[in-house]
Parts: C-alpha cells; sequence; structure tokens
C-alpha cells in the first residue's frame, strides 16, 4: 500500500500499522502469560482481544450498514455500474456534503491518475470498457 500512487488506499496504512502492532503485543502478554503461566497477562490478553475483535466487527457492520444499497445499478448497454447517492445512508451522504471532505478526495483522485486516462478515452470507450467505481 505505501508503494502504490495510483490508488486511494494510502490512507489505510497508519490504521493497519495500529491494529497489526496492537495484536503484536497483546498476543505477546498472552504468549508470556502461556508459557509462565501468569494468570493476569492471559486475562489481559482475553480482555483486550475481546474488545479489538469486537470493535473490528461493529466497524464491518458499520460499513455493511452504511453502504447497504449502495451496490450499483446496471445500465443496459454498457459495461459498468451507475452509483446515485440516495441508494446510502443519510450518515454517509452527509459526510459527502462536506467541502473538507472533498479535498481529501479531490487529492486522493487526482493523484491516483484516474482522470488523466480518462482523457484519452474516445467515446465508444465508455460504451465498451469496464470502469471503476471512482471512474463512473
Amino acid at each position: 500500500m505505501a508503494r502504490s500512487s495510483t490508488t486511494c488506499e494510502g490512507f489505510l496504512q497508519t490504521p493497519l500499522l495500529v491494529v497489526g502492532f496492537v495484536v503484536l503485543i497483546i498476543s505477546l502478554a498472552g504468549f508470556i502469560g502461556a508459557c509462565f503461566h501468569v494468570a493476569w497477562a492471559l486475562w489481559v490478553y482475553l480482555v483486550v482481544m475481546l474488545l479489538l475483535i469486537a470493535t473490528l466487527m461493529g466497524l464491518t457492520i458499520f460499513g455493511f450498514v452504511v453502504t447497504s444499497q449502495g451496490g450499483g445499478v446496471e445500465v443496459p448497454g454498457r459495461v459498468y455500474k451507475e452509483y446515485r447517492l440516495e441508494d446510502y445512508s443519510p450518515w454517509l451522504r452527509n459526510r459527502i456534503k462536506d467541502p473538507d471532505y472533498w479535498r481529501t478526495i479531490r487529492s486522493c483522485i487526482s493523484g491516483s491518475k484516474t482522470c488523466a486516462r480518462l482523457a484519452s478515452w474516445t467515446p465508444l470507450d465508455y460504451l465498451e470498457k469496464d470502469m471503476s467505481p471512482i471512474q463512473v
């Protein structure tokens, strides 16, 4: 992800590193507790891992709820899908209306060179090529 300059996935790098580091530290506590019979370390491992799993499950469920209806609609005669803002949750729609949100997205899209690739397309390319959600 750190080397990828063509996608907007770079913002995930820091949270994934933090989650990985937390899992490493907590796993070390569990390892020490199991190998050296340290009961409190096993309890810390159990409680923190339970909280971490519950948090990650909550974030996953939240993501599904926010985007549940927004899978795109097939466009007759086209390879790509059309995405409508009305299909997403009110929370996400309000977040998209925020100008600060669009500054981040604009820099991400311009850095991905998506627009430069689309500029060279002919009208026939729009009908035949499979486009990503960002291109749509």
